[in-house]
């Protein structure tokens, strides 16, 4: 039976446990490259719409600015009507169209 100082390291698996790991590396650099190349995206008409439309709508202001700036004139002048009937109209339609989806 051999004893073995407590000082000393087994070299040998240290070793062993290094190549493992780099001979995992190289075989995972390997698989990437090649799927690399491998790999192609095609981008379809539609989703090309999709992402025109979506520029468009990115510059397109929220707010109405026209809109904003006659309603203020209208408040200040004191000539701004508020039409109750239209606003229920649109409150029932928009409820009734929210149950059924």
């Amino acid at each position: 039976m051999e004893i073995t100082p407590k000082n000393t390291v087994d070299t040998d698996a240290y070793v062993k446990h290094i190549n493992d790991k780099q001979k995992t590396e190289i075989t995972s650099d390997k698989a990437v490259n090649q799927g690399a190349k491998a790999d192609k995206v095609d981008i379809s008409d539609a989703a090309k719409e999709i992402q025109e439309v979506r520029k468009q709508l990115d510059n397109t202001p929220d707010v109405r600015t026209e809109k904003v700036e006659q309603l203020k004139n209208q408040i200040e002048k004191g000539t701004y009507e508020i039409k109750s009937e239209e606003i229920a109209e649109k409150m029932l339609k928009e409820s009734l169209f929210n149950d059924l989806f």
